[in-house]
């Protein structure tokens, strides 16, 4: 009976081992949380063998960037998503979302070293309505002599009602793939970034960013703000109330 135990636990370790090592990244270390946002220092040591091929030979880090520049990175991003209202365009993040965790993103920039990068999460809550859902976005973050790069797992993710209110519940994300992946949704090609090249295809969640082309980077402003489009909410609920938006809404028609 004591060796039926003791097999199963070794077995159950073994399995648990396996499975990490397999993800990807086997452990984070948090850097800083609000209620609403989290940065983790990934090492280097921690990531597989086979991930770590993927990355940059050397990262550049720590990394001095202004709150603005990030806003100009990320304020841009747009990303396809199917949907009962088709193929739809959205925004990666709100504006609102990147201006209030842009400060602490920059400070955690600053904070990481030459053997780590950024593992980041948001959530945020765009209509800011009772009966909607916060959705979260997960992104490993890095730097290199010339390029910063994103690597995006979720993008928008619902989150159930009961787990939004948790931070040890928001924060438990799927690990973030270095591989091209199957997911329906990936992000929409712009001209401030090329995707990274992995055997030999573009992995639409990995971008890249020239360091010496972060100048001409600038944050588009957006016509209508979420909070304008609340009605989405309501036409969730009456669908009779759908009405289409324009390229300038949060919710883009392809």
């Amino acid at each position: 009976m004591i060796l039926r135990f003791y097999t199963a636990a070794i077995f159950t370790f073994f399995l648990f081992g396996l499975v990490s090592c397999a993800s990807g990244v086997r452990s984070r270390e948090l850097l800083y949380r609000n209620n609403d946002f989290a940065t983790y220092i990934v090492k280097r040591e921690n990531v597989s063998r086979k991930a770590d091929t993927r990355l940059p030979k050397a990262f550049a880090h720590p990394v001095e960037i202004s709150q603005q520049k990030i806003l100009d990175i990320l304020g841009n991003l747009r990303y396809k998503q199917g949907s009962s209202y088709g193929n739809l365009n959205l925004y990666v993040f709100e504006e609102e979302e990147i201006k209030d965790f842009a400060e602490d993103l920059a400070d955690a920039m600053q904070k990481i070293k030459p053997n780590e990068m950024l593992l980041v999460i948001s959530k945020y809550n765009p209509l800011k309505s009772v009966v909607s859902h916060y959705v979260r976005t997960g992104f490993y973050l890095m730097s290199t002599e010339n390029t910063i790069e994103l690597v995006f797992g979720e993008i928008q993710k619902e989150i159930e009602f009961d787990e939004q209110s948790n931070y040890y519940d928001w924060s438990r994300i799927p690990e973030i793939s270095f591989e091209n992946t199957t997911e329906s949704s990936f992000i929409i090609q712009n001209a401030n970034f090329t995707f990274k090249e992995v055997d030999g295809f573009r992995n639409r969640r990995w971008l890249v960013f020239n360091k010496s082309d972060l100048n001409r980077v600038k944050f588009e402003k957006r016509k209508v703000k979420a909070k304008e489009v609340s009605n989405t909410v309501d036409s969730d609920l009456n669908p009779e109330k759908r009405k289409d938006k324009d390229d300038g809404d949060g919710i883009l028609q392809d």
